[in-house]
């Protein structure tokens, strides 16, 4: 018998056996504030060296109430992280979560991810033009879903609206489905046909099965099997 097909073929078969692939859903709308501190879908990092709260109750990637610009807000659900960072024409500078106490995700109420470029500026907190924001994730996961929200926290958008995803030119709407994206990074920006400021309300990803232990296992025996046969037969 011939070994090495035979184990060829079961590490092919064993490494294309998924682990199940986990949807994940980052709400970043979910974002309140009363009674002096914040509730909701938070950064998972620390306020005041991780975030900052920034123009009385939104969270910021920096000190921008000091004028700081850059860093990053990031959010773990399940064990996959995303990483949130903004430019503006091409220069780093902050992201906010903007809070809504109007929060309402069955009405499509509430704001969520934007871009600072101008410090402790309430008025400058959502994606308009120069502006992006980038999320990053920890593994490879396919982009599944997107929730938007208007200049004014609602899911109205002007007829024919546009923004830039990963520089693809798309409308702008409260929710987008049957999206066909992977990988470890995503855009979104300001552009397109009819560019329009928006909020990146939210996002629901798949994240791209590994082999699962099992498959990994049989591939590592198969393995040895066919070495020790290798063995065996030059003995002889």
């Amino acid at each position: 018998m011939k070994l090495f097909p035979f184990f060829a073929a079961l590490a092919l078969s064993a490494a294309s056996l998924p682990a199940t692939a986990a949807i994940v859903t980052y709400d970043f709308s979910n974002l309140k504030y009363q009674n002096g501190s914040n509730n909701g879908f938070l950064p998972t990092e620390v306020l005041n060296s991780g975030y900052w709260r920034c123009t009385t109750g939104d969270l910021c990637s920096s000190d921008v109430s000091f004028g700081k610009l850059g860093g990053d807000l990031k959010y773990t659900v399940n064990g996959l992280t995303a990483t949130a960072t903004a430019l503006f024409n091409g220069n780093a500078v902050s992201v906010v979560q903007d809070a809504d106490n109007g929060y309402n995700a069955a009405k499509y109420l509430g704001a969520g991810l934007g871009v600072y470029h101008l410090a402790n500026v309430n008025s400058d907190d959502n994606i308009t033009v120069g502006e992006s924001l980038k999320l990053t994730f920890s593994q490879a996961v396919t982009l599944t879903g997107l929730s938007l929200r208007s200049d004014g926290h609602s899911a109205v958008f002007g007829t024919g609206a546009t923004f830039l995803l990963n520089g693809t030119s798309e409308a702008l709407s409260h929710d987008l489905s049957n999206l066909s994206f992977t990988g470890t990074e995503f855009t979104f920006a300001y552009g397109g046909a009819k560019a329009d400021q928006f909020y990146l309300g939210g996002i629901t990803v798949s994240a791209v099965p590994e082999p699962s232990a099992g498959a990994m296992l049989a591939i590592g025996i198969g393995m040895i099997g066919f070495a020790a046969r290798r063995r065996k037969t030059s003995t002889f």
